[in-house]
């Protein structure tokens, strides 16, 4: 336990640092990001809905309404975790970490910890925002959008449970990898691409319902086009179940190599 701790704050002056990922990539990559995408489609939507062309925009209620901050944002705070640890086994200090403490659960709990609160608390803040600003912004299109609703307080909880379980999974990715830019071009393609489009392969709709990043969206009450059978709060288990089995086998390998 008392390594855990110290890998915390070690992970927290780290990462936290005016030149940390935390503060270069999560808050305006993975919170002000989002917010703004999310208030321009918000903008061209009500202008269209307004509008007396061809095209109409219709009423979007709450499980519609953060698309943006539960794809995008969640990813970027999956490749940050995943970047997080990458960069941490690299270079003359990496490599003294290695054979000074080889190791590498409590260190992998540590960064999961962080990464995943910074996330938790950016999505909660984006969440929070989006769902306060767009029916005030927006009528027309988001009038019907309620932070207080049961969808929206489901929200309110269940997206940063999912980026903190979303960051469980880039650390053990990129514990595996251990190359920066593989890491993130892995999840980025996976999270944004690969699992949406599975649909399109042969029997690829029998895999949809065990891909993690679809069962965190429909965990977390976003509108999506999957109903796995363990339901929302067991979509929201499993996230973390996936996230747990890629560290437990990442801290496997790295015993094996130092035996």
């Amino acid at each position: 336990m008392r390594s855990l701790w110290y890998g915390i704050h070690a992970e927290t002056v780290r990462l936290g640092g005016r030149r940390g990922p935390l503060v270069r990539a999560s808050l305006p990559l993975g919170l002000l990001l989002p917010l703004l995408i999310s208030l321009g489609v918000g903008f061209a939507a009500e202008q269209l809905h307004h509008s007396d062309g061809l095209i109409q925009v219709r009423e979007v209620g709450t499980t519609n309404a953060l698309f943006w901050v539960i794809s995008l944002g969640i990813t970027v705070h999956t490749v940050v975790a995943a970047y997080a640890q990458t960069t941490s086994t690299r270079g003359s200090v990496g490599e003294l970490h290695r054979h000074l403490l080889p190791r590498t659960g409590p260190d992998l709990l540590a960064r999961w910890a962080i990464t995943g609160a910074a996330a938790a608390l950016c999505c909660l803040v984006t969440v929070i925002l989006v769902l306060t600003l767009l029916p005030v912004l927006f009528p027309g299109v988001y009038g019907q959008v309620d932070a207080w609703s049961p969808e929206g307080r489901r929200f309110l909880w269940a997206v940063p449970l999912y980026a903190v379980g979303a960051c469980g999974i880039g650390i053990g990715v990129g514990a595996l990898i251990r190359v920066p830019a593989a890491a993130v071009a892995v999840l980025t393609l996976w999270s944004l691409l690969i699992e949406t489009a599975l649909i399109y392969i042969p029997h690829g709709a029998d895999l949809l319902g065990w891909m993690p990043f679809l069962n965190g969206q429909f965990a977390t009450g976003q509108d999506i086009a999957l109903t796995p059978s363990w339901g929302p709060d067991g979509a929201l288990l499993y996230v973390f179940v996936v996230a747990g089995a890629l560290l437990g086998t990442a801290q496997v390998i790295s015993l094996k190599k130092h035996l």
